[in-house]
């Protein structure tokens, strides 16, 4: 008798043993998902914020969000918010035509395998639209990238007013990043605070306002680079006609005046670099005296004349080195080592001919005409669209002047905030269906 119980009582505790293992594990599962994907989200917030830094902090934010997105799991969740968002699909084609452009690349294997992981950024693009699926994580996201630039641009002023220890290098004040990126990023930075400026009220317009106008400034006349400086420019043109039309006219006299007469009457301000384009393709002289206009100039002409050789599908990814080492030695050119074309509607038709151009425009055409279709539940929700369309303009611009989407940190800097702003987008019932 004594043992039966005992044996009744035993079997009882094996079996509430079993349940509590049960019931253990699913809980102790479902945290650990809980916190790798809440870790995937807090890194795509440090990505943006270390946007401004310099690249070995965004390389090792979007790495480990890389990391963590694949051992979040859920990926037939995330395959069906990827197949579709237009944007997610566009950049994912355009990254796997830069893959079939390895096969037939005159370049070495470990050249082509090289380039090709240059472009592996575009995947960053579905990446963050997987994840970022809420408004308060999306809205974090821009606020940490907006911090960065603001950190950027007191640094980069504090180092003009002699506070901050700073090495003249020839390129300006710049902080962390060189000239060409930190007027990039700065220009599109100064293009949100104007949009902060019109979305705000009371004071806080007032506090954008002047923070826009310190931006511009310290593109213009504290960090020489051109390129920067060409999309600010093209920037305010598209705020002031995006926000007033037709009223804009005015605005844009009067900030130009103002502009040209702070550039004359201040003697303490840097030589601006963008007023000596034109002298420079004059004095460019390939065999004795070359100049960084007259050279990118030259740059364009040779790779016009690549893309010639295989218009249609181009040379293969990662051929335009070797290439154009051929074309200058053929023509005697002085520069025989030039990695790119400091173009990347050159750089793509040569690597991938009319079809992968094509593939480009596309790139940036569709993120532009999402940009009017996102979400619009609330002010932030316009204000991505805002956003995206300058983003887009900035790389765009940029594009005609550098290999953007090939350097690490812009083109990073595109990827990364792309799909932030894209991920606002919601499709329509059928698309969902």
């Amino acid at each position: 008798m004594g043992d039966e119980i005992g044996e009744v009582i035993w079997n009882g505790a094996k079996q509430e043993t079993f349940h509590a293992d049960k019931n253990i594990n699913p809980l102790m599962r479902n945290r650990y998902f809980e916190f790798v994907a809440q870790t995937q989200i807090y890194l795509v917030l440090a990505a943006c914020f270390s946007i401004a830094l310099s690249t070995a902090f965004m390389s090792l934010s979007m790495g480990l969000f890389v990391i963590f997105w694949v051992l979040s799991g859920n990926f037939k969740e995330k395959s069906q918010l990827i197949r579709i968002h237009p944007g997610a699909l566009i950049a994912i084609a355009l990254f796997f035509l830069y893959g079939i452009g390895m096969f037939y690349s005159s370049a070495s294997w470990e050249m082509r395998l090289s380039w090709w992981f240059k472009y592996h950024k575009l995947l960053y693009i579905p990446m963050i639209i997987s994840v970022l699926t809420l408004e308060k994580y999306r809205n974090l996201a821009f606020k940490a990238f907006l911090a960065g630039m603001l950190m950027v641009l007191a640094i980069s002023y504090l180092k003009w007013l002699g506070v901050v220890p700073h090495k003249d290098i020839g390129q300006g004040y710049f902080v962390f990043k060189g000239r060409i990126a930190h007027n990039i990023f700065m220009a599109f930075t100064m293009y949100l605070t104007l949009h902060l400026a019109v979305k705000s009220s009371d004071v806080k317009r007032w506090i954008w306002i002047g923070v826009s106008f310190l931006a511009a400034m310290n593109i213009l006349f504290l960090v020489n680079g051109r390129s920067g400086q060409i999309i600010m420019l093209v920037l305010l043109v598209w705020f002031f006609w995006e926000t007033w039309r037709w009223k804009s006219i005015q605005c844009l006299t009067i900030l130009t005046v103002a502009i040209g007469a702070i550039y004359f009457l201040s003697n303490d301000l840097p030589e601006s670099r963008l007023m000596e384009i034109r002298q420079e393709i004059m004095r460019h002289d390939p065999s004795q005296a070359p100049t960084s206009s007259g050279l990118r100039l030259e740059f364009y002409k040779n790779a016009i004349k690549l893309i010639q050789q295989n218009p249609l599908f181009g040379g293969g990814t990662g051929s335009f080195e070797n290439e154009y080492r051929v074309l200058a030695e053929t023509q005697k050119t002085v520069s025989t080592y030039v990695p790119n074309p400091h173009n990347e509607f050159l750089l793509t038709g040569q690597e991938l001919g009319a079809v992968g151009l094509l593939l480009l425009l596309a790139f940036f055409v569709v993120p532009w005409s999402l940009s009017y279709r996102l979400a619009t539940t609330g002010k932030s929700d316009e204000y991505y669209g805002y956003a995206l369309r300058g983003l887009v303009m900035s790389m765009v611009v940029g594009s005609l002047f550098n290999s953007l989407l090939l350097d690490a940190g812009e083109g990073k800097f595109y990827c990364v905030l792309a799909g932030v702003f894209l991920s606002a987008y919601q499709p329509t019932k059928k698309q969902q269906q």
